[in-house]
């Protein structure tokens, strides 16, 4: 998910997705090696675990990642929406209107995300506390970017919420709780 630092979110504005050090500051959904392995595992089947809910336990991971991961790349195609619309708003090529609305938009259609990864059902049930922790997530990004939104015309950037941390950190423990539950499972490719 896109974060910018309240100080720096005009200066930023311009960054675009390629720009490292504006990568680095904000957490991104889960993109990374990890997620990327698990779902890939997970995908593939089930391998010869000895354990007879194994199968059903992995076939509940599999439906989980083929609900989840969906929305995920959703949102990330969302956002990286947001770059050129902040960028066209610091260069005065968009009027602070047109990037309220704009913003608006995003944020309303990001809203209806958040919703969909709340409504994940069912989730296996050694996901749940990581899944839960996930969503909400995108409770504290969708308050983020409505923030945003009404802070854009007078670029009262100072009074946004400070969130990236715990949403990053809610993100990393749910990208290797995926990792665990795909290995405990036997799920390989």
């Amino acid at each position: 998910m896109r974060r910018r630092a309240p100080a720096e979110a005009e200066a930023e504005a311009g960054a675009t997705d390629t720009d490292p050090r504006e990568r680095a500051r904000r957490p991104a959904l889960p993109s990374g090696a990890a997620l990327v392995a698990a779902v890939a595992l997970a995908l593939a089947g089930c391998g010869s675990g000895g354990d007879a809910a194994a199968p059903t336990a992995a076939s509940g991971l599999r439906a989980y990642l083929g609900r989840v991961e969906p929305l995920r790349l959703a949102v990330n195609r969302l956002l990286d929406g947001a770059d050129p619309i902040l960028g066209a708003y610091r260069e005065h090529r968009i009027s602070a209107r047109v990037v309220q609305r704009r913003f608006g938009r995003l944020e309303r259609r990001f809203a209806g995300y958040a919703a969909d990864v709340a409504a994940i059902r069912p989730v296996p049930a050694s996901l749940r506390r990581a899944q839960a922790a996930y969503a909400h997530t995108y409770v504290l990004e969708d308050s983020y970017l409505s923030a945003l939104t009404a802070a854009l015309p007078d670029r009262g950037f100072d009074e946004l919420p400070h969130t990236a941390d715990r949403q990053r950190a809610a993100i990393i423990a749910w990208r290797i709780r995926l990792e665990v539950l795909a290995r405990r499972l036997s799920v390989r490719g």
